[in-house]
């Protein structure tokens, strides 16, 4: 049986803390939250269940796996403010683009530590994160599984045996909502030049890469059969893809994505 303690209970913190009583992978009463914002902290806590914390020391006490749900800029000042009660502590990170090496440089070398990289999809339960794994061994198997369990509750997780792969990460996952987004309204726009209400295009667009995504993972079909079902020989749809393919569609995702990287990914200060 382990206690969580939360620091932070923001968009993203909030949504874990949720989604991990809601699908039961912890009892609200094993939870303790700690937030700068008193006020919103107590309505969140009256809603959910959890305990609230006085403090992120106070938090940190309370429990062995403590969650780092902060923004990256002030990620420092809640180490230097925990760091000297986390002996025997897990932590968990999941401040985008704050290395193992600048936590450890506060909390100390020894310091248990898992790096994640949720993204936005997180909110509705339906996230994908990666997290990676340091200075834990096989003694620690019982407390990994817990928390993966823990990241299962709002989403998919991909372990990773670099830290460098979390950012890597970052072009798939944390960013390509955005890119996704711009789809839909390109295919919205286009419905509208139809003829269609604006709310009954973003309706049918959302729909379709919702339910295009769906049948592909339940029915664990790869996309490019699913592709090539759609496409009739002479058809509509081979007319758009055709279209396209001369437009450069694949290669400027691929491109995009290699920018992201570019950007997200650090030439050194891995562990």
């Amino acid at each position: 049986m382990y206690k969580i303690a939360f620091l932070g209970a923001g968009n993203m913190g909030g949504a874990m803390i949720r989604a991990i009583v809601d699908m039961k992978a912890e009892n609200a009463s094993n939870i303790y939250v700690y937030d700068r914002d008193t006020d919103k902290l107590k309505a969140f806590a009256e809603a959910v269940g959890v305990n609230i914390s006085e403090s992120s020391k106070d938090a940190v006490m309370s429990a062995d796996v403590i969650f780092l749900a902060v923004k990256p800029n002030v990620i420092d000042n809640v180490c230097e403010e925990i760091k000297d009660c986390i002996s025997g502590k897990y932590i968990v990170s999941i401040a985008a683009g704050v290395t193992v090496s600048r936590m450890l440089d506060i909390l100390g070398s020894d310091t248990k530590i898992v790096r994640s990289i949720p993204n936005l999809p997180a909110m509705v339960g339906a996230g994908i994160t990666g997290i990676f794994y340091y200075n834990y061994n096989i003694n620690d198997s019982a407390v990994k599984a817990y928390i993966q369990k823990l990241f299962e509750a709002f989403g998919k997780v991909v372990v990773v045996d670099k830290e460098k792969m979390i950012d890597e990460m970052i072009s798939v996952t944390s960013s390509s909502p955005a890119y996704f987004c711009l789809m839909i309204e390109a295919m919205a726009d286009a419905a509208v030049k139809a003829g269609f209400t604006r709310k009954d295009a973003l309706i049918m667009a959302e729909q379709a890469m919702y339910g295009t995504a769906k049948l592909l993972i339940e029915k664990e079909i790869h996309p490019a059969v699913l592709k090539d079902n759609v496409c009739s020989p002479g058809g509509t749809t081979i007319e758009a893809v055709t279209s396209l393919e001369e437009g450069g569609f694949r290669s400027s995702i691929i491109k995009a994505m290699e920018a992201c990287e570019k950007k997200a990914v650090r030439k050194e200060g891995y562990v």
